[in-house]
């Protein structure tokens, strides 16, 4: 119970940071920034969340920093087609499955730094 408890409020946290970072992001494309930019921009932010909530676990976890990040990366992989392939009804292509293995590497690298960077 306590760990369902601990990734149901990890999950708020990133829904929390995806759609304040969204609003950011959208006030960028509304001051006339082209929209390649601003895609590069939430590719990038996106990346970021990632990276810090892996990295932020694995100073949490005592070890296996690589599969806590799998494991956290995959949450907010699910998250993320759960509003693409429901709400967005977007298919699948090689360049989005591309992108969420992207997405999951960072949550894997920044979980793998976490648990190395850890104070003794």
């Amino acid at each position: 119970m306590k760990c369902a408890k601990e990734y149901g409020i990890l999950l708020l946290k990133f829904l929390g940071f995806l759609v304040g970072g969204s609003i950011v992001l959208s006030l960028f494309y509304y001051l006339l920034l082209p929209s390649k930019v601003v895609n590069v921009f939430m590719f990038s932010y996106i990346i970021l969340v990632f990276f810090i909530f892996g990295y932020l676990r694995g100073k949490k976890v005592e070890n296996r920093g690589l599969l806590e990040g799998l494991k956290i990366g995959f949450l907010f992989l699910i998250l993320l087609l759960f509003f693409n392939l429901v709400i967005y009804q977007t298919g699948f292509k090689i360049v989005r499955i591309i992108y969420y293995m992207v997405l999951v590497f960072a949550s894997v690298v920044g979980a793998t730094i976490g648990i190395n960077r850890k104070k003794e």
